[in-house]
């Protein structure tokens, strides 16, 4: 039987509480683990995020931003990929006339108002909240080509109207000074999509092509409307063919990368090529690496 004359009660005696620690006296070390349980914690939810996994992920090289909405909020690249896929793909092929197609896209004027549009636009203003600025600004353009796209086509907003004789938006068609003017239009939207070309050649092949194909088809496109005012049908609808068939290709180069997007957004291991840029450019000082916790490779 247990001997309790020492009064202790069979617990340890106060030499060995106190060489053990248990009586407050003794080293602390629970402060020693907690630091280290902490920093094996951070360690472990921290992966290096690089340059050229950054351009996969927002199509744009890296830079230094505030506060951490790229590690709260999801990526919104593949949303604006997706509206402009799905507006400039059936556009495309109508604009080249296939399946008996045509009236330069005015059966799917819904699609660019419900779906291309908005879906750029929003996934545009999410890329301005985390800092993308030529994400943004890209597909805020290009969705706003989407709205004006369907704007010109649509009766209601009657942008042919001041060119008719009687002010109707059918007249208007008719007049040779409708399409002269609306030329214009994707003339400066060439040009702009070589200003995005240029800005692209410092991330990757597929988006270089991207903006130089639907560059040319804008300036085809505008070529067309010209010769459509100068009366030349058959000359029109080769330019406007040709506009389309750089449309399309533009179009498979987004249905590309949005591919290429989905597979990185939910973790397959397959990497489709892309053309990375980054390793032929000298990176400038604080966009060589980022370290984004929580971020998949």
């Amino acid at each position: 039987m247990a001997d309790y004359s020492n009064g202790n009660n069979g617990d340890l005696s106060g030499s060995d509480a106190k060489e053990r620690g248990l009586n407050g006296s003794g080293p602390d070390t629970s402060h020693d683990f907690s630091a280290d349980a902490i920093e094996r914690i951070r360690t472990a939810s921290t992966i290096n995020m690089t340059p050229e996994l950054f351009e996969r992920l927002y199509l744009q090289p890296p830079t230094k931003v505030k506060g951490d909405l790229r590690k709260t909020f999801g990526n919104p690249t593949p949303l604006a990929l997706t509206g402009f896929v799905i507006g400039l793909t059936p556009l495309s092929c109508q604009l080249m006339g296939w399946r008996g197609s045509g009236g330069l896209g005015s059966a799917t004027i819904g699609v660019y108002y419900f779906i291309g549009g908005p879906c750029m636009w929003i996934g545009g203003l999410l890329e301005w909240f985390l800092g993308n600025t030529f994400s943004f600004v890209v597909f805020f353009f290009y969705g706003g080509i989407m709205f004006g796209w369907g704007a010109t086509l649509h009766p209601f907003y009657n942008g042919a109207g001041a060119y008719g004789v009687d002010g109707t938006y059918r007249a208007g068609l008719a007049a040779d000074g409708f399409w002269a003017s609306l030329a214009f239009w994707p003339v400066a939207a060439g040009m702009i999509s070589f200003v995005f070309m240029i800005g692209a050649s410092r991330i990757n092949a597929v988006f270089v092509m991207v903006f130089l194909s639907i560059g040319l088809g804008f300036l085809l496109l505008a070529a067309a409307f010209w010769e459509q005012a100068l009366g030349d049908a058959d000359m029109y609808d080769t330019l406007l063919q040709g506009g389309g068939g750089c449309w399309f290709v533009c179009s498979l180069c987004g249905w590309y990368l949005l591919f290429q997007q989905i597979l990185d957004s939910v973790g397959f291991t397959l990497q489709l090529p892309v053309g990375d840029f980054s390793r032929f450019w000298a990176r400038r000082e604080g966009r060589v690496e980022l370290v984004e916790p929580g971020a998949v490779a």
